[in-house]
């Protein structure tokens, strides 16, 4: 089947790597794959198999392609060529692979006429944390643009409930997969525990921006300092990044934090840290949590809208503790540290979200619908893969 996954550009982000991840794994089981960008170049294109056809819209690189940030009018300098691409080479599917790549995959759909590529629209994050109060014109356009697709993916239960709450479109029309995160052959090292006494080594990591909740940890983190040594390193990159080591000088924690930037291994890394803390305020389903996991590290999460809740079910697996609350997020680093969850355990969590398994996932619910002559019509379906709660 010829699949054409379209976002803004192959920049730093986990949507960009997964596209790229699922691309590979797309052209491995004998699909025709073109991963088409909005704009050119991008740190993750290295990740691109041989075998997959990448296609820019634009021959230039944005200026912030490498660190993720997504323009509004590069999106919509994409529609009419992207149109033409649709009308050229007819793919059977065009996937929009997240949030932002929803309006122009949706309006060259549309201009391009072509009732026989299919489109389908991947929910990548909550869409209610850019909303708030009753009814609005954006609102209205939001749900008219996301009822046109034939098929909408989600990348958590909870996102998918959040698309059918705020679209109108059916819940059992909306399919929830899991997203290719782990390397098939990803190797699984023996974790090394550190002495009695040693400070604790807390590990986060991600983009500098305020959905990260990177200020609440530095909070946090200062809390925790005052009941047993720690260090935290911070890795990753982005606007907010002097912001946060300000912070951190006002907090007087410098001399307890690390900020070694983007990291190329962070597997590495999650092996070797005591625990994991995902800060953020949303997310979709969020992949660093999943990687932590497999690598036998212990977590803590906020309970921000998006995957986390799902993935530590309930909070049997790591502490959830409110969003933007530092003293209940140490307290949940505290709790996690001095009662860890088994490695074990929390890679069997994960097994889904390797490249292989969720391809086979993505497969199954793109073929599915490519058999449909219009969008779920009502009639009995084929049970879709979904996230195990």
């Amino acid at each position: 089947m010829h699949i054409a996954l379209f976002l803004h550009a192959l920049s730093t982000g986990g949507a960009q790597r997964r596209t790229a991840m699922l691309a590979n794994g797309l052209a491995a089981r004998g699909h025709d794959v073109d991963l088409i960008t909005a704009t050119a170049g991008g740190p993750q294109a290295g990740l691109v198999a041989a075998n997959v056809n990448i296609i820019a819209l634009a021959a230039n690189s944005a200026s912030d392609v490498a660190t993720g940030g997504v323009r509004a009018g590069e999106l919509l300098s994409a529609i009419r060529p992207l149109a033409r691409y649709i009308q050229q080479q007819r793919p059977a599917m065009l996937v929009a692979m997240a949030n932002h790549a929803v309006p122009p995959a949706v309006m060259a759909h549309l201009l391009a006429r072509q009732k026989a590529t299919r489109l389908v629209l991947r929910a990548s994050n909550h869409l209610s944390r850019n909303r708030t109060g009753g009814p609005s014109l954006r609102r209205m356009a939001e749900s008219w643009l996301w009822q046109r697709a034939d098929g909408v993916l989600a990348v958590s239960d909870d996102v998918a409930r959040d698309v059918a709450r705020l679209t109108g479109r059916r819940a059992d029309r909306i399919i929830s997969v899991p997203s290719p995160i782990l390397p098939d052959s990803l190797s699984l090292p023996v974790r090394s525990l550190h002495p009695d006494g040693a400070p604790a080594e807390i590990l986060a990591m991600g983009r500098f921006v305020r959905q990260k909740g990177f200020d609440t940890l530095l909070r946090a983190f200062a809390l925790l300092l005052e009941r047993r040594p720690a260090h935290l390193t911070l890795a990753g990159d982005g606007p907010d990044a002097a912001s946060l080591k300000a912070l951190c000088r006002d907090l007087r924690i410098q001399q307890h934090v690390s900020f070694p930037g983007l990291v190329k291994d962070p597997f590495t890394r999650m092996a070797a840290a005591d625990l994991f803390v995902l800060s953020s305020r949303w997310e979709g389903m969020p992949g660093v949590l999943v990687e932590a996991m497999a690598m036998g590290c212990p977590v803590v999460s906020t309970d921000c809208p998006g995957g986390s809740r799902e993935l530590l079910r309930h909070g049997a697996l790591g502490p959830l503790v409110p969003v933007d609350d530092a003293a209940a997020l140490a307290d949940g680093m505290d709790a996690a540290l001095s009662h860890p969850v088994a490695s074990t355990v929390l890679r069997e969590r994960v097994r889904g979200f390797t490249v292989a398994g969720a391809t086979a996932a993505y497969e199954q619910a793109l073929l599915a619908l490519a058999g449909r002559p219009s969008s779920f019509p009502n009639q009995p379906q084929p049970t879709p893969p979904r996230l195990a709660a």
